[in-house]
This record gives C-alpha cells, sequence and structure tokens, in this order.
C-alpha cells in the first residue's frame, strides 16, 4: 500500500510531478554550514601543523642538549681512564713502594680535583643546555599562542 502511495505522489515515471529544489534558505544554511566546516578544518589543520613543528623544534633542541651532555661525560671519562693508565704505567716503573704509594696519593689528588672541576663544569653545562630548552618552549610557545590561524 504504501508503494501504491508513492507512485501515486511520483506519477507513472517515479518522477516528481513538480521539479522543487530545496527552499533557498536551506540552501543558503547548507553552503554556509559548508564554509564554515571547511574554514575550521584549516584552522585545525593549521595548529596542528603548527604544532607539530613546535614539538619538533623543542624536541630536537632537547635532543641536542643530551647528546652535548653525554659528549662531555664520554669525554670527561674518557680522560680519567688515560690519566688512571698513565698513573698504573708509572706506578709499574717505580723502583720502590714509597714510589708507588706518592704516584698514587698524586694519582688521587689529581684525580679529586679533576673530578670536581668536571663535575662543576657538567652542572653548568646541564644548567645551560636545560635553560636553552625551556627558552626554546617557550618561544615556540609564544609563536604558537600568536599565530593567527
Amino acid at each position: 500500500m504504501h508503494g501504491q502511495a508513492a507512485r501515486k505522489a511520483l506519477g507513472q515515471t517515479g518522477r516528481s510531478r513538480v521539479d522543487v529544489g530545496p527552499p533557498e534558505s536551506i540552501q543558503a544554511m547548507t553552503q554556509e554550514t559548508l564554509a564554515r566546516s571547511q574554514e575550521v578544518y584549516r584552522k585545525s589543520a593549521a595548529a596542528a601543523q603548527s604544532g607539530a613543528r613546535v614539538f619538533a623544534e623543542v624536541a630536537e633542541t632537547a635532543w641536542g642538549s643530551a647528546k652535548l651532555l653525554n659528549d662531555r661525560i664520554a669525554r670527561n671519562m674518557a680522560s680519567n681512564t688515560e690519566a688512571a693508565f698513565s698513573a698504573a704505567e708509572a706506578c709499574a716503573k717505580a723502583g720502590s713502594l714509597l714510589e708507588v704509594a706518592l704516584l698514587q696519593a698524586d694519582f688521587l689528588r689529581l684525580l679529586c680535583a679533576t673530578t670536581s672541576e668536571q663535575t662543576k663544569e657538567f652542572f653548568d653545562l646541564s644548567a645551560r643546555a636545560t635553560q636553552h630548552v625551556v627558552e626554546t618552549m617557550q618561544g615556540a610557545a609564544d609563536r604558537l599562542l600568536r599565530t593567527d590561524f
């Protein structure tokens, strides 16, 4: 029965007797909604791209700082190890136990002074690296907030 009513309303050809499009107000509202949706998408995509660039910049800065600190640790360890081998070699060539004791005492004094200086340098470098990462994050966040999407 429902099918008969539909065929009767549409006629035998299946087409509407009157070719009526959507009312102009609905069409205008649809077009405006589409335009707004496209604008929201454009702004969202731009914000996502900016956010990704900010994240990459901060990550790159943090990685660079970590690499710098790791390189410093590796250099310090290599230097300290070379000093230990030099001291061991000198002890091996020593002519008496007294000379060995004096060489070891000198090595320990030098090692303590060196590691103290290296620790100070490392903490200073670490503080500067952390400050650089924080400044990069602040600058990136400021640029992101000022961006008009």
